[in-house]
């Protein structure tokens, strides 16, 4: 049986003829938008009815660039937060997402599969979630987070659970078996390191990262899984290597020139 939703007394703006519109009602089928009338409609039937007093009804907002489990700015103390409570933190931030009206967020890396099902089985509330799983980086490369002087990986390491703290990738080979990894997780697009940035220990921000080889590698690997790398870049020298590469996506490039 078809669940309607009703969403009547609402303001509407036409894109086409330039104007707002009062009155409308919004039917909603099966949490899918049937169509909008101006025209008298039996509510009796309907599952739940929204008056909107007036106000503009307006499409879900789409973030393209969100870090849903950036609970805290300080990441490196992020990487030593166990999964469980950054989960928790991630569930006010997901839920405060929806409450500004983001219907759709593409995480560039850190998110996980977990967190995308606990929106969909209805865990909790929350946008519809596009994710990278974690970001690949190079060795000293913006997503990892180990201070100078720690050699080792296993407190900074992606096995760690959720967190902006990225797969360390060296080679061309290293870089594609992380790439295959995010898309076994279920990646919806692939998130690479290609510059510095500030919020890392070690890399300067109009650094490059990744050799055009790697670059070229996780890029193939992407579009093997019929999706697409995004690439961290700041500096003119990152962002022309990332689209020499075939990078579809690049994140940030403040730093770029003519």
């Amino acid at each position: 049986m078809t669940e309607r939703t009703l969403i009547t007394n609402a303001r509407l703006f036409d894109s086409a003829r330039g104007t707002l519109n009062d009155g409308a009602t919004i039917v909603i089928e099966d949490g899918r938008f049937a169509h909008v009338t101006h025209e008298p409609i039996d509510v009796a039937d309907a599952a739940r009815t929204i008056d909107a007093r007036g106000r503009v009804v307006l499409p879900g907002l789409i973030d393209a660039h969100a870090h849903v489990v950036a609970v805290s700015h300080d990441l490196v103390a992020l990487a030593l937060q166990p999964p469980s409570l950054i989960t928790a933190q991630a569930k006010d931030m997901l839920t405060g997402m929806l409450d500004r009206g983001f219907t759709t967020v593409r995480d560039a890396g850190g998110a996980d599969f977990g967190l995308q099902e606990a929106v969909e089985r209805g865990f909790f509330e929350g946008p519809r979630l596009f994710i990278a799983g974690f970001p690949i980086s190079q060795t000293g490369g913006h997503a990892d987070m180990r201070p100078k002087g720690v050699r080792s990986h296993a407190m900074f390491c992606s096995c760690a659970g959720l967190g902006l703290i990225g797969a360390i990738a060296d080679g061309v080979g290293e870089v594609r078996r992380a790439v295959r990894e995010q898309v076994r997780n279920g990646a919806n697009h692939i998130k690479i390191m290609a510059g510095g940035g500030i919020s890392s220990p070690t890399d300067p921000i109009d650094g490059t990262q990744f050799s055009l080889e790697e670059l070229r590698a996780a890029c193939e690997e992407a579009e093997a899984a019929n999706l697409y790398a995004m690439a961290h870049a700041y500096s003119p020298r990152a962002v022309t290597r990332a689209v020499q590469a075939g990078v579809r996506s690049i994140e940030h490039g403040n730093l770029i020139d003519e």
